[in-house]
């Protein structure tokens, strides 16, 4: 058995169990007992007595059995060493998402980078995997990283060298498992991009400047970003980057309390109502496209200027 396998069914058999539930894609041409024009196509989990979701006739039923069999194996072919790594698991009750995080170990070749400008600020890094059955995210197999100096362990999706394929019918998913063989080459390219940021210093117009953009009009989303902004004296584009992932990585909203036209607004910090893996797609996206925008790359290519020097 190959050695991711063997890890969840020896740490997470829980998850690993219902990951693992057998599902089969049946067409469906009526709906209590009326025709349809166009017939669907279900995912059922019939083990469970569960209908999962219906899709049209471009789906490709792809179960999680199959995708976690194809990682491991990857992995393991590729060279992976998951010695001292740690494992993530999440699978809804209902089936209709998967997500698993691999953070690799301290030791390990591909575990750790600690920041130039202060040794405490370490990087541990990792590959997620995300699917679905019910389409509400894409498959999804990416490189990460958790920010270790953050207490709440703060994380940051990156979609370099990563893998985000629909689950059509001309899906091929060892492709996306083939991306496995750049690791090193993704995580030196991640660090260079981190050192940039953090050479490239703001000032409060540049922050207000860049968290505006981001927030494009919702004073209770810019309230959030400057909360968690950690430097707010000497900041830098590696902070502002910080806040951003911040926001993605935690399930938060800023909600306005008092009088809605007071001249100072003040917000309470409280938990979104969005499921967790959902939200959590959803706000990695919008930092994804926020840092690829043109606002966020003017200040980055002064950092890379700077280090050209």
């Amino acid at each position: 058995m190959s050695t991711l396998l063997n890890r969840l069914k020896t740490e997470r058999n829980g998850e690993y169990e219902l990951a693992t539930t057998p599902v089969e894609m049946e067409v469906v041409s009526s709906v209590n007992g009326c025709m349809l024009e166009k017939p669907l196509h279900g995912v059922f989990a019939k083990s469970k007595d569960r209908a999962i979701h219906l899709h049209g006739d471009n789906y490709q039923l792809i179960p999680y059995e199959t995708i976690l069999s194809g990682l491991s194996d990857s992995l393991d072919n590729y060279g992976v060493d998951l010695t001292g790594s740690s494992l993530h698991f999440y699978v809804a009750d209902s089936l209709s998402r998967m997500r698993l995080r691999v953070m690799f170990g301290g030791n390990s070749a591909l575990g750790m980078h600690e920041m130039a400008y202060s040794p405490t600020d370490k990087l541990q890094f990792g590959i997620e995997l995300v699917s679905s059955y019910d389409a509400s995210i894409i498959f999804k197999l990416q490189t990460m990283f958790l920010r270790l100096i953050c207490a709440n362990g703060m994380k940051s999706i990156e979609s370099f060298n990563s893998s985000f394929k629909r689950h059509t019918t001309n899906f091929d998913i060892q492709t996306a498992f083939d991306k496995l063989k750049g690791l090193n080459e993704s995580f030196k390219s991640l660090t260079d991009r981190f050192e940039t940021y953090q050479s490239v210093k703001l000032s409060q117009g540049d922050v207000d400047k860049l968290f505006k953009s981001f927030s494009k009009g919702s004073e209770s989303k810019e309230y959030l970003l400057n909360d968690v902004l950690e430097n707010k004296n000497e900041t830098t584009l590696w902070d502002v980057y910080n806040s951003l992932t911040n926001y993605s990585s935690h399930n938060k909203r800023a909600v306005h309390i008092g009088k809605r036209n007071a001249k100072v607004k003040d917000f309470d910090i409280r938990e979104s109502r969005m499921d967790e893996i959902k939200s959590d797609d959803t706000r990695t996206a919008e930092v994804q496209n926020f840092i690829n925008s043109n606002v966020f790359l003017f200040y980055v290519h002064k950092g890379v200027s700077n280090q050209l020097r």
